[in-house]
């Protein structure tokens, strides 16, 4: 049964969005449609139909929904859960960069025309784990970083059009206000950028992946995904270059922040060796 009187809270300067319903608190957030679409097909072309359906049952399990035979072992009954979970809603401090919610959905529309979908941080990071024990988290990460990759090439083509860039010197000079904008209104995290010729740091405080997770490595895999594809769009459009991104800290290993490194390449040149390019990063991490 869907929760009555639920108000979801964008808490911009945490980084985070709460649903906040029955006395209860529980982070949520927006992601691209882009994604959600291209992670759909990716994986059940990956895996195949029958591991697909197999995460799902688990992933359905352990959210406490027991499927009822095999027509509910879905995406639809993935998302279902999170309708029941986050639906009817209510907005509290709706930030200025999406466009009127009614609450009745959990579709927004993020600027520049960007399709969000909302979910609950727990079901998501849930369905990374699934993934991750069924197919080994090598498997799991390879299909997140792919998909990430192409939803933030198609995310990042809309950015180039949208603020009107002419040169990938328009990009970096605008993003750090990029970034303290639209991470928190995604619900992602606390966000900067410090920018040094062809290097980008971005800094995120708060990410939804490494909040309370504690790990050896950095978890940020999607939004380092993302990330890669967004700034690919950008160095080829704007300079007809390339790049390549790292997620050098991560709050998940004790850092004070988890941050991206962007490197602006040469188109077709070979992957960087990161361990040359520390003090490069560590610089800008200050």
């Amino acid at each position: 049964m869907a929760q009555e009187g639920n108000w979801i809270k964008w808490k911009n300067e945490a980084g985070k969005i709460k649903r906040i319903g029955d006395g209860k608190e529980e982070r949520v957030f927006t992601i691209s449609r882009d994604f959600i679409e291209e992670f759909k097909k990716e994986l059940i072309n990956t895996s195949g139909e029958s591991t697909f359906r197999m995460i799902m049952r688990k992933l359905l399990e352990k959210l406490g929904t027991s499927p009822d035979g095999d027509t509910d072992v879905s995406w639809e009954a993935f998302a279902r859960y999170n309708d029941e979970q986050i639906l009817p809603a209510a907005a509290d401090g709706l930030p200025k960069e999406y466009k009127e919610w009614d609450g009745k959905t959990r579709n927004l529309v993020l600027a520049p025309d960007i399709e969000m979908v909302m979910w609950t941080v727990k079901s998501f990071r849930l369905f990374k784990d699934v993934m991750a024990e069924v197919m080994t988290e090598k498997g799991a990460n390879a299909i997140i970083n792919s998909t990430g990759k192409k939803a933030g090439m198609a995310i990042g083509a809309r950015f180039v059009k949208y603020f009107g860039w002419k040169d990938l010197q328009n990009a970096t000079d605008t993003i750090d206000g990029i970034a303290q904008n639209m991470n928190p209104a995604a619900g992602w995290s606390k966000g900067g950028a410090v920018v040094q010729k062809d290097m980008i740091l971005l800094k995120a405080w708060n990410s939804y992946e490494a909040e309370g997770k504690k790990s050896s490595i950095p978890v940020c895999t999607l939004t380092s995904s993302l990330l890669n594809g967004i700034w690919n769009t950008f160095a080829g459009i704007l300079a007809g270059q390339s790049a390549e991104s790292r997620e050098v800290k991560c709050q998940a290993k004790g850092d004070d922040c988890c941050a991206f490194a962007i490197k602006i390449k040469a188109k077709g040149a070979p992957p960087l060796d990161w361990k040359e390019l520390e003090a490069e990063w560590q610089a800008l991490a200050g």
